[in-house]
């Protein structure tokens, strides 16, 4: 039987739908390609043309609601605020690879509880809205019963910020004797669905954009994972999302890793604090959370 999704959750699904038309006819047709931030940092026409179209659905249907572009930042006012990544994975769309999507996130109210990711190149989706319902193109959805972090398929999304890239780097060579193995699709949504439908077990951030992590966090919170939200020695906001068995230990490593990068960087000779320095910052115990809501700039990765 179909699940029934409500009015937001149908429109997030469709409007992520109507994006995905965009982006499968700009890689029929052909697309520029430039760089923003740095040499990894990419950005095609499809990107904006996505983004306009998936903003010109949402506003037919809700004129006066809040809505965070990647690439055309804030409008509007309102109690519901929407993200929206036109391509999650632009890098692997540029490369023909399969995994880029469009994905959007609504907070109710200021709870995110609505998030929908769509995957051009394979059909494949996945919507939730703000009663916990879940549609899947599959039919089934749920995170996997990986109980053990030995046991854990675990991704670590590496920042193409040149600030961050050397802390998640540190991040993934700390995780990976703990863990049974690694991947990395180089989409945060992507890594999200695969949690969401129990292909992943677990997924790290440090420093994650809104409009990229915002749908997957609705989801995976849908269908019973764990997502946590905690700052990191550096400043730095941390999120691990994935199997509720494995995510507060994922965390603890991560927040570990941090403060002994920050205290190595501070003091390379021996990574060790002296007298006359202050300690480098200790992360609180990581929280669960249900909900976030972000507007602004923000630096952008994938």
């Amino acid at each position: 039987m179909a699940v029934q999704l409500s009015a937001t959750g149908q429109l997030a699904l469709d409007a992520a739908l109507c994006g995905a038309q965009v982006v499968t006819a700009a890689a029929r047709e052909g697309f520029t390609v430039r760089t923003k931030s740095s040499h990894r940092d990419l950005v095609t026409e499809a990107d904006a043309a996505t983004e306009l179209a998936v903003i010109t659905y949402l506003r037919r249907h809700r004129p006066h609601d809040v809505i965070l572009g990647e690439e055309s930042g804030t409008t509007g006012t309102g109690t519901t605020s929407w993200t929206i990544d036109p391509i999650d994975g632009t890098a692997n769309f540029a490369r023909a690879r399969a995994d880029y999507a469009v994905a959007i996130s609504a907070a109710v109210d200021g709870r995110l509880t609505v998030g929908a990711i769509v995957k051009p190149a394979t059909g494949e989706w996945i919507a939730c809205d703000e009663s916990g319902a879940v549609a899947h193109s599959g039919g089934r959805a749920g995170v996997s019963g990986v109980a053990a972090m030995s046991d854990a398929l675990v991704s670590v999304s590496v920042s193409v910020d040149e600030a961050r890239r050397p802390l998640t780097l540190s991040t993934f060579t700390r995780l990976l004797p703990e863990v049974q193995d690694f991947r990395r699709t180089g989409s945060t949504s992507c890594d999200l669905l695969a949690i969401a439908t129990g292909h992943l077990d677990a997924y790290v951030g440090i420093g994650t954009n809104p409009w990229d992590i915002s749908p997957g966090w609705a989801l995976v919170d849908a269908v019973g994972g764990k997502c946590l939200k905690f700052e990191v020695a550096g400043g730095y906001e941390a999120f691990v999302v994935g199997t509720p068995a494995i995510s507060e230990k994922i965390a603890a490593v991560v927040a570990e890793n941090a403060r002994t990068f920050v205290a190595a960087r501070a003091f390379p000779a021996r990574g060790l604090r002296t007298a006359a320095s202050p300690a480098p910052q200790t992360a609180p115990r990581p929280e669960s959370i249900t909900a976030q809501r972000k507007s602004g700039d923000a630096e952008r990765s994938r």
